[in-house]
């Protein structure tokens, strides 16, 4: 039984691992990349963003209902 080992020794060991270090970087950019597109699309009014104690809503913007 391995006895002291945290998250956080796992997450070094996957970067540190040749191919899927790649990977998980590549996941990274890409999820950073759709929460700017997401954003922008909401500051333009295509997307409407509402928060709640539950958690985030993505909804169809008034302007993006109206071209529909």
């Amino acid at each position: 039984m391995v006895v002291g080992r945290t998250m956080w020794d796992f997450v070094i060991e996957a970067f540190q691992t040749p191919g899927l270090g790649i990977i998980l970087i590549a996941l990274l950019i890409l999820f950073e990349i759709t929460l700017i597109v997401i954003l922008l699309l909401a500051h333009n009014g295509l997307f409407d963003l509402k928060f709640s104690y539950g958690g985030l809503g993505l909804e169809l913007g008034q302007f993006a209902a109206l071209l529909a």
